[in-house]
Formats: structure tokens, sequence, C-alpha cells
């Protein structure tokens, strides 16, 4: 069961993120540099980001903001997330991607961003459940290591197949929930230069930052997989009704240009 889950997992991470930059290019009849955009700004901003994380000590312990009470700790881990990405998608919008700004190409920008993040992390797990599933298979007899090494893997191997099995489920749809939520708060930076109102920026900037503060909170509290996939999923809807509302004042938009012109 557990690897049938696995296979689930991987299917959603890496087809869902291709399903819909094919669907949406076709679609609104977009081109795929949209979506390339979408994607290089995802690498471009941790170019920036992960290095700050380590500069601030939140990727290892010991030191820096990981010293700090666990509220402010999560609180800086979420605007580290927030204002990289954020202040990225906002640059290439405003310097690069200077014609994309309506909803339908603002959310195949968002799948581009969302989407390239989904396939990397589904890439890492697919060679990962490879790598477990050759030493599972007895690919650990064969390999010529001290025995003190040789049996961490094996425990390392065995811890990774006794997860639950529901664990890869939950992993594929927090993809889906990340997916929505970037391409709402693409949409929001979208209306800091539609509308020429910078508060959009710090809009997305904070939304990015309390889904991810808070799941970082949970995590080191020690609150269950279930609950906090249950809290980014209500986010996940939050993102959902942006999007929603912003296409629907985007038609309306449209609808009042037409009418102008008739």
């Amino acid at each position: 069961m557990l690897i049938v889950a696995f296979i689930v997992e991987m299917i959603i991470m890496i087809g869902i993120p291709i399903f819909l930059w094919v669907f949406l290019t076709k679609k609104f009849n977009l081109q795929m540099s949209l979506v390339w955009a979408g994607a290089i700004t995802f690498v471009l901003s941790q170019v920036v980001h992960i290095p700050l994380n380590h500069a601030l000590g939140i990727l290892k312990g010991g030191r820096g903001v990981a010293l700090w009470p666990l509220p402010a700790m999560a609180l800086i881990a979420g605007l580290s997330a927030g204002i990289c990405e954020e202040v990225a998608r906002y640059l290439v919008l405003k310097f690069w991607k200077k014609e994309a700004r309506s909803w339908k190409e603002g959310i195949t920008f968002g799948a581009g961003h969302g989407g390239i993040e989904s396939l990397i992390l589904g890439l890492l797990v697919l060679s990962t459940f490879i790598n477990m599933l050759v030493l599972k298979s007895g690919g650990l007899e064969r390999l010529n290591l001290p025995e003190e090494t040789l049996l961490k893997l094996k425990q390392q191997v065995e811890a990774f197949w006794s997860i639950p099995w529901y664990i890869p489920l939950l992993g594929g749809l927090e993809r889906i929930f990340a997916i929505t939520m970037h391409i709402a708060w693409t949409l929001l930076v979208l209306q800091a230069l539609v509308r020429k109102n910078i508060l959009w920026l710090f809009y997305a900037i904070l939304g990015h930052a309390l889904v991810d503060g808070i799941a970082v909170f949970m995590k080191m509290k020690g609150f269950s997989i279930t609950l906090i996939e249950g809290t980014v999923f209500i986010f996940a809807l939050l993102a959902l009704w942006i999007i929603l509302k912003l296409r629907a004042e985007d038609m309306a938009e449209e609808i009042k240009e037409g009418n102008s012109i008739s």
C-alpha cells in the first residue's frame, strides 16, 4: 500500500504541474514562455532565499534565529520565504514580463512558479523512492560499508518503509495546495502593478509568510502532519477564493471595456 501511495504522490507532484502548464497555455492561447518565466522566478528566488536562511541560522540550528523563541523564529522563516519569492515575482513581472497583466496570464505565471517547485520536489521523491526500493530489495548487502555505517543506513531504510501509508498522499495534496497559493499570491502581486498600488505586494508577502510561518511553528511544536496539512488546506481555500474573486473582477473589467468600445 505504501508503494502505491508513493506512486500516487509522484504522479501528483510531477504530473499535475505539466498538465497545468499544457492546459493553461492551450486554453488561454498563451506562450509557454510565461510558464518558464514563472519557473525561473522560483529558481532565482531560491538563489537568495536559501543562502539567507543559512545566514539567519534557520536551516542549521544552534545559532542566529534558531535560538529565538519559536513564534519569532517561525515568523522570520515565513517572512524570509514571503519576501524572497514575492519580491522576485514583482521584479520579474515589472521589468521582464511587462505584457503579463491579465488574470489568465497571472495564473499561468503562478502555475509556472508553483509547478516547478512541485516538479523539483517530485523528482527528489522519485530519486529517494528508487534508492530505498533498491536498498530494501537486498541492495544493502552489496554495499561495502563499515558495519556501523551499514547499521545506520539499515535503520534509515526501515524507518522509511515504516511510515503510515497516507503520509505520501498528504505530501501530494500539499503540492496541490501550494500551487493554488502560488497562483493566488501571483495575482496579488500582479494587482500591485495593474492598480499601481504597492500594498498588494505586501498582501502577497503577508499571505505567504503567514502560511509558511504557521506551518513551521506547528511542525516545531510537534503537531500531527494531518493537522498541519489541514491548516494549509484552509489557506489553500482562501487562495482559491482570491483567485475566483480576482477572476470575477477581471471579467467585469473586460465587459466594461467591451461596452465602452461598442
